[in-house]
């Protein structure tokens, strides 16, 4: 038995979810490369390559939808193909037939993460048996602007690992091109970092999401505390 087919099989036991479909993830990154692209012209910048094997988070911005097959399309499937996504719950429901489940996403709700401990459980799980996470450690779409980084779902998933963790932090910037000319966007990923188990998780969050919003061609207006801070110049730059 493979080891892929063996995992599939304990997430199916142990979290009830259907597991990684290659073909799922293929499809998302196609739809990233293709059918988006009569609307979008895409850029990538890397600091360094992309670890392409072993435990790897990614702590992602999200400024629309496309985000998704976008950075599946020229980022993730780019690297590796086991790649998992930390998802909203909605997404799971019957109407979408598995796909997003089968494409690697495991469901959280977001306004209750409470009811989602197996969910978070997989997730951690699955990140620290070597695949690619992502995470959006907003939470939900801020569009042109930061919201504040949500520590317990990164705190919990990332865990006390044994060995060094590897983050990337990807930003994604829009800029709009004119009438009738696709949409510029530059998808930005930091040089690998690593967390370990002796660090501050809030601390590192705090520093991820200053990055994440440097990569985004944004600022980033919270303390530590979460408090908003006054923005010292336009909160979107060129």
């Amino acid at each position: 038995m493979s080891d892929s087919i063996s995992r599939t099989r304990k997430y199916f036991k142990k979290y009830r979810h259907p597991g990684l479909r290659r073909f799922n993830g293929w499809f998302l990154g196609l739809l990233g490369r293709y059918a988006l692209r009569p609307f979008y012209r895409v850029r990538v910048e890397l600091t360094e390559p992309l670890p392409a094997e072993g435990p790897l988070l990614y702590l992602t911005k999200h400024q629309r939808n496309e985000d998704i097959p976008l950075g599946y399309g020229y980022v993730l499937d780019a690297v590796r193909p086991d790649n998992w996504c930390v998802m909203k719950d909605s997404l799971a429901k019957p109407m979408y037939m598995g796909f997003w489940l089968q494409a690697g996403g495991i469901p959280i709700n977001r306004k209750n993460p409470e009811t989602s401990k197996r969910e978070l459980l997989l997730a951690r799980e699955v990140l620290h048996d070597g695949h690619s996470l992502v995470l959006f450690p907003e939470q939900t779409h801020y569009v042109n602007r930061m919201g504040r980084g949500r520590l317990p779902g990164f705190r919990f998933i990332a865990g006390k690992p044994r060995n060094a963790l590897q983050i990337v932090c990807i930003g994604f910037e829009y800029r709009k091109r004119g009438f009738l000319r696709r949409t510029e966007v530059i998808i930005r990923a930091g040089a690998p970092r690593t967390f370990t188990r002796n660090e501050d998780p809030a601390l590192f969050l705090h520093d991820c999401m200053q990055e994440i919003a440097r990569l985004s061609g944004l600022e980033y207006p919270f303390s530590l505390e979460g408090k908003r801070q006054p923005l010292s110049s336009p909160a979107r730059t060129r």
